[in-house]
């Protein structure tokens, strides 16, 4: 057995960070959201504009988690790297944990080195997090559609 290199650690405890922070973002986010429909004396299409709404600002929160997260390990830890362009900029990695979280994957843009741990691992959480948010969904619906006679 080889010992792992400090960046390796480093990648594996920065990652497990961010998944640990991004659930437990997705799981307050989704209990305020739900809380605030059942208290809400809006208008129906209101309420679930809202939790619509603030499900999606949620997902955008976590995106730049990743996307922040990349960034810090490639650009100011020099931890791995992004390829398939000449340069990148925090958008650029904020653009490339978007594709990964959504699992959409365009190709375009790539990871090598010890960073790919954290693409991967983003790749999975994005996945369950969209699940559960789909869930909850579905759920609150079920609770608070009325059919408009």
């Amino acid at each position: 057995m080889t010992i792992p290199y400090p960046e390796h650690v480093v990648v594996v405890i920065t990652t497990s960070v961010a998944v640990v922070l991004a659930v437990l973002l997705h799981y307050e986010a989704l209990w305020i959201i739900s809380r605030q429909i059942e208290r809400s004396h809006r208008p129906h299409r209101q309420r679930i504009l809202g939790m619509a709404f603030g499900v999606l600002m949620t997902h955008i929160a976590e995106i730049w988690l990743f996307g922040l997260t990349g960034w810090w390990l490639v650009e100011l830890q020099g931890i791995g790297a992004l390829n398939g362009y000449s340069a990148f900029n925090l958008l650029d990695h904020i653009f490339f944990a978007a594709v990964t979280y959504t699992t959409v994957g365009y190709g375009d843009v790539y990871a090598t080195g010890p960073i790919r741990f954290l693409y991967g691992t983003l790749a999975l959480t994005g996945f369950v997090l969209i699940t559960w948010s789909a869930s909850f969904t579905f759920v609150e619906m079920q609770k608070h559609w009325r059919v408009r006679k």
